[in-house]
């Protein structure tokens, strides 16, 4: 199984909240699967960018720009916040029973919005993870339109990319109880259960879930 991360980060983050995933969660995985979409083209920093701007309500145009100029060959494609830690070994075990070439999307369904012209979507912090047929018909959808920057109908990334999922037909979206929008939820979630924690802000954040993990 080939999984790879596609991180939403920022120049001012480039050096603590990036270097944090990377010295924790990231620490045995391999960085040539790892893009991180910043504020400029640094491959040897695994930072990737085709003009987006930098601010936050620019992040729904490096989701855009990704999927507009990037077609990678993986089974599953997990996108996360830089401020997400996740148990990867434990996100592999759950997606071994899945199949990557059905259009399948898995992460925190949020429902806050479902009665507006939004709707549902997966939590953007929380992780989102495509299924290989998913992807393919989502770079196949975006880089066929003619006018790309039209599809970003708001401001907050998630919500975007939950807009363009419903323009794929039959897929399937699965609402894993593992994955939470908050690291404060902890309190509230057995930690041997959990697959994803979002708004880590401070260096012992990832390293708490760090220590979680190896010792499981």
């Amino acid at each position: 199984m080939r999984v790879c991360y596609i991180v939403l980060t920022c120049e001012k983050y480039a050096i603590t909240r990036r270097e944090w995933q990377l010295a924790t969660m990231f620490k045995n995985f391999p960085k040539e699967d790892i893009y991180y979409l910043g504020h400029t083209m640094d491959t040897d920093r695994r930072i990737f960018s085709w003009g987006a701007g930098d601010e936050y309500d620019k992040l729904p145009y490096k989701f855009l720009y990704f999927f507009k100029n990037v077609i990678l060959d993986y089974d599953w494609y997990v996108f996360i916040d830089d401020d997400t830690f996740v148990f990867h070994d434990r996100l592999v075990t759950f997606l071994h029973h899945k199949n990557s070439a059905d259009r399948i999307c898995i992460g925190k369904q949020l429902d806050h919005i479902k009665d507006s012209p939004w709707g549902l979507y997966m939590s953007g912090g929380a992780g989102t993870v495509l299924s290989r047929g998913l992807y393919m018909k989502l770079c196949e959808f975006i880089q066929f339109v003619s006018n790309p920057a039209g599809l970003v109908f708001h401001w907050c990334a998630d919500i975007c990319l939950g807009l363009w999922m419903r323009l794929i037909p039959d897929v399937q979206k699965i609402n894993h109880p593992g994955f939470h929008t908050d690291m404060h939820l902890v309190a509230n979630a057995p930690l041997e259960y959990a697959v994803t924690f979002h708004h880590l802000k401070q260096w012992d954040d990832f390293l708490f879930y760090d220590l979680v993990e190896e010792k499981n």
